[in-house]
């Protein structure tokens, strides 16, 4: 199902009515009523601090392990995770077994839903996790004396206690806003979700005793360059002796002309030439570490983190680029297909250039990684504390 519309939980009373009768007709009557502000608070004894997430899967399961890192630090505590999109696949594994936990879909920003909401949840914390910051909601947490954390979420019309930025962008607006009595270093969490321990061995599975066959991988999650590239693929002198991985839009209308999908794969040797559509991505870490190079355009952070964790030695896109403006990798964003072709032949050529290369992206994402891990420790800390 597609997540609603984000002013079906916003303080206008029209978007929150027609979500609440579109949910309602599809029977998902917990959403309506959740927006009403019926919520129950966990079952159990002591404080509660409600973490809300927003509608993204990113926000989502942000929010998810925040609650789970906070279980392991306060077993004292009760935890209410709220969110404006189910994603059974994200949470159900992430809370199984949790205790004093209390889950379902989150509150509108209508007066009589944030009053229903803290009346009944009482809460001594709220955490935003990448969400919109519902001016209602803060100000009743702000008389209410309710400790109010902004986790990867924009600054807030009123004072937090702290904000934890995405990126510098997002810090510089919180520093410019002057809502937060505390800023943390700028960290994107979804670093810290990459697979960084990778197997190897789709490249001795793909070019079994064939040393000089090289893997290319082509991801565009932005726009519908597939079926361009595959075509130039096929009259490219890289095609002789190399094999293409390529990804991006599952519903790409490229996918009929590859040559084969990654999931019909026997794990059999790879023949030169050949195009592979991956319409999972679970493989981009493998792919990312076998690569002898690969062209990323992606607006998804956890595409990103994941293709340099795997060290694959990156030509960059212009959306790329505008998601990590300090990635360390040269060359700038190519002009024309025929620049990427030229720097894959320059990468196959010169092997020590492309391990330069690769070695730099990951240095950048373990950097970040560790960033990322000493903000988390400070808060939880910080809710420790309270």
């Amino acid at each position: 199902m597609p997540p609603v519309d984000d002013r079906a939980y916003g303080g206008h009373w029209w978007p929150v009515l027609r979500a609440n009768w579109h949910d309602r007709r599809n029977g998902l009557r917990a959403a309506a009523l959740a927006r009403g502000g019926h919520l129950r608070a966990p079952h159990g004894e002591g404080k509660v601090v409600w973490i809300k997430a927003g509608g993204s899967p990113d926000s989502v399961r942000l929010a998810c392990e925040l609650l789970g890192a906070l279980r392991e630090r306060r077993l004292d505590i009760r935890l209410a995770l709220t969110f404006e999109q189910d994603y059974e696949d994200i949470i159900e594994p992430r809370v199984r077994g949790l205790r004093k936990i209390g889950l379902g879909y989150g509150p509108s920003d209508r007066p009589a839903a944030v009053r229903r909401v803290l009346k009944r949840l009482n809460p001594i914390g709220l955490v935003l996790v990448d969400t919109a910051p519902h001016p209602n909601l803060l100000r009743a947490s702000a008389a209410m004396k309710t400790h109010v954390i902004a986790f990867n979420t924009p600054p807030t019309p009123v004072m937090v206690e702290a904000a934890y930025p995405l990126d510098e962008q997002q810090a510089t607006a919180w520093r410019s806003s002057g809502k937060t009595e505390c800023l943390a270093d700028a960290a994107d969490p979804l670093a810290l979700f990459a697979e960084a321990q990778i197997d190897t061995t789709l490249r001795s599975l793909a070019a079994v005793g064939r040393d000089e066959l090289h893997l290319w991988w082509w991801h565009d999650d932005c726009g519908d360059t597939q079926a361009e590239t595959i075509a130039q693929w096929r009259q490219s002198p890289l095609a002789h002796q190399g094999v293409l991985f390529v990804s991006g839009r599952p519903a790409s209308a490229a996918r009929a002309h590859a040559d084969l999908s990654i999931g019909d794969w026997d794990r059999g040797a790879l023949p030169p030439g050949h195009v592979i559509w991956v319409d999972d991505p679970r493989w981009f870490g493998a792919i990312a570490s076998a690569a002898t190079g690969g062209y990323l355009e992606t607006h998804v952070r956890a595409t990103l983190w994941q293709a340099l964790a795997g060290g694959c030695p990156l030509t960059p896109g212009a959306a790329t680029r505008a998601l990590r403006p300090s990635l360390p990798i040269s060359p700038q964003t190519p002009s024309a297909q025929s620049a990427i072709w030229a720097d894959w032949q320059a990468l196959m050529a010169e092997p020590l250039a492309a391990r330069r290369r690769g070695d730099a992206g990951r240095r950048y994402f373990w950097e970040e990684r560790r960033r990322v891990q000493g903000v988390i420790d400070a808060f939880l800390q910080r809710i420790f504390d309270w």
